[in-house]
């Protein structure tokens, strides 16, 4: 069964198991009420979420404040979801080491064109520098809680989310961070182009689902990483409420869940970049 989670009240949308039916990426600006529907992809279906304290066999969770993460044999054995990133290894850096794999994640970066990628750049309110980072973003709460820009003295104002992403505009992006096994696909919800505003609720509706049993239990998973990903969970969850609701993509972020910005990858990517608090 879904743990139940009150609807949330601002206006970024709810986190995956969040949502009704009915409410599908329903978005609505948190300064001004006005109603957006962005059209984002899906990269993994609703599941039931899992909690620490769950067993693949059982389907069952408790709450404990030493969670168990030792799982069957039989199931660290096999392969990584469909949903992971095909060039994902957690045992090191090796993106992209595939060609033919580079060829599918190219293709889809840009919306599946077959011609060259324009010669796009990234917004400077989120171009990384390491010297210097841009922005500043816890990726375990909603946006609107912590997200400054360096560039901006002020709070922010619905007029500065509302910039496309990057120049020229592009209808689609494909985002990746070196440790998160899923790709981020963001799409415009009009033919102009990606804004910052539709880039951010992506990123917030993909760290925020819920994983399966599958994405904690694979061969490129070990007691450690699973040990390393439970300490997270137990860190982020501020109330019991939040345990029960089981880990969450963020968590395999570990302690580096602060988003300084977004640079250029190969092939029409785009990398996030983080960092710890």
């Amino acid at each position: 069964m879904q743990p139940f989670i009150p609807p949330a009240a601002d206006g970024w949308p709810r986190a995956a198991n969040e949502r009704d039916e009915d409410d599908e990426w329903a978005v609505v600006r948190h300064d001004d009420g006005l109603h957006r529907r962005p059209s984002m992809r899906s990269s993994t279906p609703h599941s039931h979420s899992l909690s620490l304290t769950s067993t693949p066999s059982s389907g069952t969770a408790s709450l404990s404040h030493r969670p168990s993460t030792r799982g069957p044999a039989s199931e660290a054995a096999k392969r990584p979801p469909r949903e992971w990133r095909p060039d994902f290894s957690m045992s090191g850096p090796g993106l992209f080491g595939n060609l033919t794999l580079l060829a599918r994640a190219r293709s889809k970066s840009f919306g599946g064109s077959e011609s060259p990628p324009p010669k796009v750049t990234i917004c400077s309110y989120i171009r990384y520098n390491s010297s210097k980072p841009p922005m500043w973003l816890d990726l375990r709460r909603q946006p609107e809680a912590t997200l400054s820009f360096r560039a901006l003295h002020r709070r922010l104002y619905k007029q500065d989310l509302e910039r496309f992403a990057c120049e020229p505009p592009v209808p689609h992006l494909r985002l990746y961070h070196v440790h998160y096994p899923w790709y981020i696909d963001v799409d415009a919800a009009n033919p102009s182009g990606v804004t910052l505003f539709e880039l951010f609720c992506a990123i917030y509706s993909s760290m925020t689902r819920p994983i399966e049993f599958g994405d904690f239990y694979n061969v490129e998973m070990n007691n450690e990483l699973r040990d390393q990903i439970g300490e997270a969970w137990g860190k982020r969850c501020r109330t019991e409420q939040e345990r029960a609701a089981g880990v969450r993509r963020v968590d395999y972020l570990m302690d580096k869940y602060i988003m300084l910005g977004i640079q250029r990858g190969r092939d029409g990517l785009w990398e996030i970049k983080t960092g710890k608090p």
